[in-house]
Parts: structure tokens; sequence; C-alpha cells
């Protein structure tokens, strides 16, 4: 009986070892369900399950994904492999409805900016929640050679302010010593940079901010909303704030205010398995030990009756590691829900090692 159980350890121990340490994969989820995970498709464009479809808009990781109630749209701002940022925009059916390409269109060459959802030139702004956005010029540029003083500035920025339907605020600008107030006015675009040694626009945090006499003026723009991973409890800014992070800088709930909303529990996405397919032995005393796997994870897409089920690449830390899916499942707070019948799934792989060209957002409907 001793003996037996010795036995039984050492295998235990070994099991251990050989699953800790080689791409050998003993996982009983992978043992007696190779066959249901070998049918699985892989993460792409076009896949379908009864309910569910997914489409792919992007090929980069960490997009923002931003949601304008008033307008009922969403504007996906995703990176390019040169290093150019393409804004998107998709309506509350999930329809890509306009693409900016920054590297080919009317954009190229030149440094841009988004404000909300203004795309800003130099010399030109295009409105996303336009039906057919368009570039359009300048009509005024005031100020650009630092001459106005501090009581013209003031006294031109508030008559300005207060017949315009939008105002936005730039620390940055063309010119390295000014910020910039753009406003839409009467249908047209004005551009009134600051003086040089004025400092009425300043960053705070992650806001750029107006004051005035000690008083601070809002912006005029479209109420914007970012979607959030509730499993996760992570939003689809560029960064992907966690409440984690955000909560100690967010007492007042100004540096995020998107934290003080209320999101459904109505999507989840289930790691089911993962298969080791490779390693990495980081360390330079280490003797060839894993201390990185990346393989496949199998997946559950389950939205209210409906699932769809994948694989895609993943990775895991050696031993006990959790997987890695690197998966964000991204829906509108509970009072927007009713808007759109659309989530998205962002697949934010952060290596190029071992990648599969599947990164991306991926527009889900419900059909």
């Amino acid at each position: 009986m001793k003996r037996t159980l010795v036995f039984l350890l050492l295998i235990l121990v070994a099991g251990i070892l050989i699953e800790g340490c080689s791409t050998i994969n003993l996982s009983p989820k992978l043992l007696f369900n190779s066959g249901k995970f070998s049918q699985f498709p892989t993460l792409d464009d076009g896949l379908q399950a009864e309910g569910i479809s997914i489409n792919r808009i992007t090929q980069s990781s960490n997009n923002e994904i931003r949601y304008f109630p008033e307008k009922n749209f969403f504007m996906v701002v995703a990176s390019s492999k040169a290093g150019h940022f393409n804004p998107i925009k998709i309506d509350s059916m999930g329809n890509k409805v306009f693409g900016l390409n920054i590297n080919e269109n009317y954009f190229k060459g030149q440094t841009i900016e988004i404000i909300n959802c203004f795309l800003i030139a130099p010399n030109q702004i295009c409105d996303f929640s336009s039906e057919k956005p368009t570039a359009e010029p300048f009509t005024e540029v005031l100020n650009k050679e630092s001459t106005f003083s501090e009581k013209d500035w003031v006294e031109r920025f508030g008559s300005l302010y207060s017949s315009s339907d939008i105002v936005l605020y730039s620390y940055r600008s063309d010119l390295p010593t000014s910020s910039v107030v753009y406003f839409q006015n009467q249908g047209k675009w004005i551009k009134l940079y600051t003086s040089t040694n004025h400092h009425f626009i300043y960053a705070n945090s992650n806001q750029v901010v107006c004051e005035i006499n000690n008083k601070k003026i809002p912006h005029k723009w479209h109420e914007e909303i970012y979607l959030k991973d509730v499993q996760k409890n992570t939003y689809s800014n560029v960064h992907r704030y966690s409440d984690e992070y955000i909560t100690p800088f967010n007492s007042d709930g100004t540096f995020f205010p998107n934290q003080t909303l209320k999101y459904p529990q109505s999507a989840t996405i289930k790691t089911l398995a993962f298969a080791k397919e490779t390693y990495t032995s980081e360390g330079y005393y280490n003797p060839g030990i894993p201390v990185q796997f990346y393989g496949t994870g199998y997946y559950a897409l389950e939205i209210e009756n409906s699932v769809l089920n994948f694989k895609t690449v993943a990775s895991k830390e050696a031993f006990f590691g959790k997987v890695e899916t690197d998966l964000y499942l991204f829906v509108l707070p509970t009072k927007y829900a009713n808007q759109s019948v659309v989530s998205f799934l962002s697949y934010d792989y952060g290596t190029n090692y071992h990648e599969n060209d599947k990164k991306g957002v991926y527009v889900i409907r419900k059909n």
C-alpha cells in the first residue's frame, strides 16, 4: 500500500513537472475534449453562430472605442503598422459608415489630434458626428502672431464662446509656444491661438482645461462614453484603464466620469482550455526552464442564449500561471443599452512572438 502511494505521488510530481516545464499537454480539459476543440474556428472576420455574428474592423491592438449617444454612433480609433491612426465610424447597427486612412487621404503628412469626435489638423477639421464627415478649412485664424493683449484675448474668447455651438481646447498646436481654442460658430470653424505668455489653456491630469480669472470654462462638445468589459472591470480607452487603476484618482468623479455609470453583465467570454505550443525561457542564469508558454486558447463567447466558440493565440506563465487571453468584451452602459444592438470584442495580443495576425476590434451583432 505504501509503495502504491509513493508510486502515485511520483506520477503526480512527474505530471506536474511535465505540465509546468514542457509543451506536452496533460490538461484533462484538453485530453477529454480534443475532438470538440479541434472543431473550433480561428477568431476571424465573419464568424457566426446562432444569434451572433462578428466582423473585424481593425488589425491592431489597444484600439480606442467611444460612443456618442446624441448621434448614436461609435468611433473606433485604430493604429496602423505605419504608425498612423485611422478613425472609423460605426453606426448603432454595427455597420461601418465611414473610415479615414490618415496615411493616404487628405490629412497625409500632417500632425493630427482627436478631440471628442473631431479630427483636427493644422489647417482643417473633420466632424465625425456629421452624416458625411468632410475636412473643413478654418475660415478664420486669430492671434497666430501672438499680437492680442490679455484683455483682447479674453474679450474675443468670450464673444466667440457665447455664440458657438462647439468649443474645443487643445494644449498642443502647430506653434510650440501657443495653445489653441477651436470654435464652430454659425457653421464655420474658427481657430484662436493663445498669446505666448498667456496660460489660459493647460493640461490637468488626463484633461485639457480652460481657466480665465480663476474660473474654469467647460468644453462645448458631444457627450462621449467609453464602453466597459465588466468581467475585467476595464474600459475601452486606449490605455485600457481598470477600476482598480482609476479609483484612487477619481474620488470626485472628474478624472474618469464613466466610472460612475452602471454596465450590464450581458455577455461573457469563457476560457475553456489552453494548449501549449512553444515557450520562452528568459533570464541570464536560466538553464532553459520555461517562463512563459504560448499556444492556443479555446473560448466561448456567450451573449444571452447564444454561444460562439472560437480559438486564438494566447499565453500563460509557467507552472500554475493564469492564461492571458488578451480578449476584452466591451458593452454599453445600462442607460444606453437599448440604443444599439452592438458590442465589441477587442483582441489585444501584446507581443509579436507566436502571433497569428488576428489582433484588432471585432463588431459583435445579435442577429
